[in-house]
């Protein structure tokens, strides 16, 4: 057996995917919530005999591996490790990466760093005062503070440093996960951070790869982060994307500025939340988020840096092809932390229902200006020259001239002439037919009767899927895999006596027929196979409507012959004909 087999075979899915959605017994099968989509009924199905899941909702499905990659943002390859390391099987690496080694000690000193940070916190004397600013002024509750394992650095000048040491770790070692730092003058190394508040920097795997310090003593700078190390790298890495991915997939990525956003948001319930942790948004941070989602939503400081970082943002997300969005922070509070903390609920809905970019252009630059002045209607036109000048929807341009003339007073031709300087065909219409064009051929209901009967004969008791079976001929199925499927399935079954196994069954077609079944064994039809009376009606109506079409198909056929023998004045061959045309009529009746 291989690796990547000898991995699938320990993994189980249901314990996989139940570390991300809550799963349910249906019958043969789990149901929950898709992670990959929002929805309120459970469409999301994972079969534990095929080790596969289906959500007939988005459509996403696979194996365990496929699932990890998805929910995750990663590669196969990454997928493989993450299963292995949890299934207890060694890869066999190809060729030695010579950086694994370095890279395995400096997670272990952060995490080590983290664990001793976060003791201190909750648990020391000296990170009493710590503790109380962040529950007290911050309202951060416990479990917040346990769940993100916060921490904090004592004003101590190397406390972490002889910890370490006394772990046997050595200081090149330490100072290049970048928890100490050499001293100014002289030798030796003294602690990188003191008198902070521990944020530590938790990967897509869940290791520690560096920390955010805040000054608890109004020092400057006022957060400290971990430099670039081999594990830690600023410009590609998202505070809390760990905890938000799940959220993200179903309702885009939020970004705030900072940790505390993140987790008081988090704390409130809204999860999809992330940070970029004090540095400037990133072509590479966005490249991420778009393994998770289309939409970017920003949710800057009120002030007007802040503002300027979601301009900023904004054209970089446009580049990457993101679906655009901001929440406006009132400017009564400083941040969303302090509008969550203020008025949760209207923090929820703001976030819930974000506005459109050119909503946010027009409000920032009404803000900024003086719209009662001619002056001030003069910038405000400028800048908003520039921004709508890549409106390619006439549409969307309509409605903004309109608006814009009302706040400045304008009339319409003037802000139309401005506003439109460069504007191209609509987009709208070329994106509905976009649309057509994507969804042509889609001819197969999924509810189809043909696959519904299958679907139902896969759960159904030997005796009486034998019974339908026998009834049943391939001539019944219009559609070439479900006939294949078909085909097989009556042979499996008519000479079966023991219980049907799925596995065994799904391995015997061909790889098209294989994941077909394997689908429809993945839907959601047990509160109907496991009632006998309803299964019966069931299969009974299933059986009339597939019999009821292969009659009307062959009426079509019969019809088209008698006109030719008709054509051909081969009057037996019309009687003959009329004659089984009559038969199958009655047949409908």
């Amino acid at each position: 057996m291989d690796q990547i087999s000898e991995v699938k075979q320990k993994a189980d899915i249901v314990e996989v995917i139940g570390n991300y959605v809550t799963l349910t017994k249906a019958g043969r099968n789990y149901k929950g919530l898709c992670p990959f989509h929002s929805e309120k009924t459970p469409s999301f199905m994972v079969s534990q005999e095929l080790q596969l899941y289906k959500c007939f909702g988005c459509g996403q499905g696979g194996d365990v591996f496929a699932f990890l990659q998805n929910i995750e943002g990663i590669d196969f390859a990454q997928a493989l490790e993450q299963l292995a390391e949890k299934t207890g099987v060694k890869l066999e690496r190809a060729q030695y990466d010579p950086e694994a080694g370095k890279k395995k000690l400096l997670f272990e000193i952060n995490h080590l760093t983290a664990e001793f940070y976060h003791y201190l916190l909750t648990r020391h004397p000296s990170g009493k005062n710590a503790l109380d600013y962040l529950k007290n002024k911050r309202k951060l509750s416990g479990e917040a503070v346990k769940e993100f394992k916060l921490g904090y650095a004592p004003e101590t000048w190397d406390t972490v440093y002889q910890f370490l040491l006394k772990k046997k770790y050595d200081p090149n070692d330490m100072a290049d996960a970048g928890v100490i730092v050499r001293k100014s003058s002289g030798q030796g190394y003294i602690d990188k951070y003191r008198g902070r508040i521990m944020f530590p920097f938790t990967g897509m795997d869940e290791k520690i790869v560096g920390f955010s310090g805040r000054t608890v003593l109004d020092r400057d700078p006022k957060y400290l982060n971990t430099g670039e190390t081999a594990i830690f790298h600023k410009s590609s890495f998202i505070y809390g994307l760990n905890k938000a991915k799940v959220a993200i997939k179903q309702s885009g990525a939020v970004f705030v500025e900072g940790p505390v956003d993140v987790i008081s948001a988090c704390q409130a319930g809204i999860r999809n939340v992330v940070a970029t942790s004090g540095t400037a948004l990133t072509a590479m941070q966005l490249k991420l988020i778009a393994r998770y989602t289309e939409d970017a939503i920003f949710c800057f400081d009120s002030d007007t840096a802040g503002a300027a970082a979601i301009q900023r943002a904004i054209e970089l997300a446009e580049k990457e092809d993101l679906n655009v969005k901001v929440v406006i922070v009132p400017d009564k509070y400083a941040d969303l932390d302090d509008y969550i903390k203020a008025d949760p609920q209207g923090a929820k809905a703001a976030i819930k229902n974000p506005v459109p970019v050119y909503d946010f252009f027009v409000a920032d630059a009404l803000k900024k200006n003086n719209k009662e002045s001619a002056l001030g209607k003069k910038k405000i036109m400028e800048e908003l020259g520039q921004k709508f000048s890549k409106v390619t929807s006439s549409v969307l341009l309509d409605h903004y001239i309109k608006l814009i003339s009302k706040e400045l007073n304008l009339d319409t031709e003037t802000v139309h002439g401005i506003l439109s300087g460069k504007s191209k065909p609509d987009a709208d219409n070329l994106s509905e037919e976009k649309d057509e064009i994507r969804n042509e051929g889609y001819t197969l209901s999924k509810r189809s009767p043909q696959e519904y009967l299958i679907a139902l004969l896969l759960k159904t008791p030997l005796d009486t899927a034998q019974s339908i079976l026998y009834k049943l001929a391939q001539k019944d199925f219009t559609n070439p895999v479900l006939q294949e499927i078909f085909t097989e399935l009556k042979e499996y079954n008519l000479g079966r006596k023991r219980k049907f196994d799925i596995k065994y069954f799904s391995n015997t077609l061909s790889e098209e027929n294989q994941n077909s079944v394997n689908e429809l064994y993945l839907w959601d039809v047990e509160h109907i196979t496991e009632e006998p009376r309803r299964l019966e009606i069931e299969l009974e109506t299933a059986f009339a409507r597939i019999k009821r079409e292969t009659a009307k198909k062959e009426l079509k056929e019969l019809t088209d012959k008698i006109k030719q023998a008709e054509l051909e004045k081969n009057t037996k061959l019309v009687g003959e004909l009329s004659e089984k045309f009559k038969n199958i009529s009655e047949r409908l009746l």
